[in-house]
């Protein structure tokens, strides 16, 4: 049996990926699983799993390039079949969709509104090929005045670049016989000299973006794909979700006493949002193009710092395991984030989002943006003494500010309060 190998959609919008290294060569064995390739997308590097046991027949896609999601990268053989040419072509069928055209040739049809009928195959049996549907693009975009054609760009960087006023046609596309990419739009944005050419909506004429003409200390520093990436996410979740906040002092010093050895406090409060998450049910969903989805497991989401930006893997089923499980899991994971060893599912799916400042001893307390299509996210401040009053005296106990962040949209002020209520009474429960 012969089972392809595509490159995934890693979430946030994405729409091709860098293929930077094949970990396997053709004719090596490999077993499910095992990591054969390493990709990259605007959110992370990660590597790319063979997807049964066998051997890489074939590599179809060279490394060091950009490449559509749903392309297929490798062939992997297993079982008795035997090493391959060329898997045999399907017989005709009457639907041009599915056996005169490639699925890539499908894809580029839909996007451009082309009718395949009327286009000519070149490839083997007279199949429409990627090629054949961008010379078709090309020759009904091309105008008789000469000028430039309709440009080359996914609708996804369409929208971009209407939604900042930029021509496209007046853009060289960096992506595969010059497709326009969304970082080619990016990078535009960022340099708003070489942008005031480019975008249509004027500038007021006392106002100059001549670099002569800026302060000479100034210098421009990288703004990496990913902090691109980030930053459309923020900007998206500010805009769109009307954030309600509530937070809660935790008591942890008796708590803390019963932590099992080797496992920190990070671990305790992971678990115990997880444990407050079944207790409230509507925080652990997502809210996606006006539809509510709620969920049986905990996909829980942790934000992780990088020198590159902030990524948030997910501990899928993460209320499947016990308080030990879990701070393995949570190791292992936070570990290959750091490594860029983590798996394609593990960068999407999450349904609530922990994000702990409390390394930081400075900070009491902060607010989060909720990360979509998410309704919830934890802040975590740091966990040191302060004067707490019991009984009618004061002592000295060791607590942590937790801060909920929720959809207003979807969720009230008084679920909000019962989760942290919620979290609370396991913490004593725990503690006790």
């Amino acid at each position: 049996m012969i089972s392809d190998v595509v490159l995934p959609n890693l979430g946030f919008g994405m729409e091709e990926g860098r293929l930077i290294a094949w970990l396997k060569n053709e004719g090596d064995p490999v077993r499910k699983g095992e990591p054969i390739a390493q990709i990259e997308s605007d959110k992370a590097t990660v590597e790319l799993e063979a997807v049964v046991d066998g051997v890489l027949d074939a590599i179809l896609q060279p490394a060091d390039k950009m490449i559509p999601v749903g392309t297929v990268l490798a062939r992997i053989r297993s079982g008795t079949e035997t090493a391959s040419a060329p898997l045999p072509a399907a017989a005709p069928e009457p639907s041009i969709d599915s056996q005169r055209a490639t699925p890539v040739a499908q894809r580029m049809a839909n996007e451009h509104n082309l009718d395949l009928h009327q286009v000519s195959g070149s490839g083997p049996g007279g199949r429409i090929t990627r090629e054949d549907v961008q010379q078709a693009v090309l020759k009904r975009a091309a105008p008789s005045n000469g000028r430039p054609g309709r440009a080359l760009a996914a609708p996804a960087v369409r929208k971009l670049a209407r939604d900042n006023s930029i021509d496209l046609s007046q853009i060289q596309g960096t992506g595969e016989d010059g497709h326009v990419t969304r970082a080619d739009v990016e990078m535009l944005l960022t340099k708003p000299a070489i942008a005031a050419t480019t975008i249509a909506s004027t500038v007021p004429t006392s106002v100059s973006s001549s670099p002569t003409q800026l302060d000479p200390d100034r210098v421009e520093r990288p703004f990496s794909t990913m902090r691109q990436a980030i930053a459309r996410r923020l900007v998206q979740s500010a805009q769109e979700a009307p954030h309600f906040y509530a937070t809660a002092e935790l008591d942890l010093t008796d708590a803390l006493r019963k932590l099992p050895h080797g496992i920190g406090i990070n671990n305790l409060l992971l678990y115990l949002t997880i444990q407050a998450l079944r207790d409230q049910t509507d925080l652990n969903a997502t809210y996606e193009n006006g539809h509510l989805y709620s969920y049986s497991h905990v996909h829980l989401a942790v934000a992780v710092a990088l020198p590159t930006g902030l990524i948030t893997p997910v501990l899928r089923r993460a209320d499947d395991y016990s308080l030990a499980g879990l701070a393995e899991r949570a190791r292992d994971l936070i570990a290959r984030t750091r490594e860029n060893k983590l798996r394609p599912d593990e960068l999407s799916g999450g349904t609530f989002t922990v994000s702990n400042l409390g390394i930081i001893r400075q900070i009491d307390h902060f607010t989060a943006i909720i990360n979509p299509p998410q309704v919830g996210i934890l802040a975590v401040g740091a966990a040191k003494e302060r004067p707490v009053v019991l009984n009618g005296g004061l002592h000295i106990r060791t607590t942590a500010h937790v801060t909920l962040s929720a959809d207003h949209r979807v969720i009230d002020g008084l679920i909000a309060a019962r989760f942290l209520e919620a979290f609370d009474q396991r913490l004593q429960n725990f503690a006790g």
